[in-house]
Order: structure tokens, then C-alpha cells, then sequence
């Protein structure tokens, strides 16, 4: 479920873009997320996405 207002203090984030990051604090407004490897064997943090993610400005880029 998703709440604008909501930090959840369960779930870090820092991408100030992303549509569900609570804007008070650095956390995710979410209850929950999915979190995927776009590599079959990832061997760093580069290698995994937060697939909740969503833009906040995903209109304005058009």
C-alpha cells in the first residue's frame, strides 16, 4: 500500500525520483518491495534493482 506521508523505517532509500520515497526522510513510502537481479549470477550491487521503483516525474519526460 502505498502512503505519501508513510516513511516505512524498514526500508532505506535514498532515490529522491522514485514516485514511493517519503520525501520526509530517506525511506520508501511502501509497505513492501521487490528487489531482483538483472543478472543471472550478480556479483554486486550494481547488479540489483528495486523493480517497486517508479519515476516521480515520469509525466514531465515526455
Amino acid at each position: 500500500m502505498f502512503k505519501d506521508d508513510y516513511a516505512n523505517h524498514c526500508i532505506r532509500c535514498t532515490v529522491h525520483d522514485c514516485k514511493y520515497h517519503s520525501g520526509k526522510e530517506n525511506y520508501c513510502s511502501l509497505d513492501c518491495i521487490e528487489v531482483a537481479a538483472h543478472e543471472k549470477n550478480p556479483t554486486s550491487e550494481k547488479c540489483v534493482d528495486c523493480r517497486s521503483f517508479e519515476c516521480k516525474h515520469e509525466n514531465s519526460m515526455l
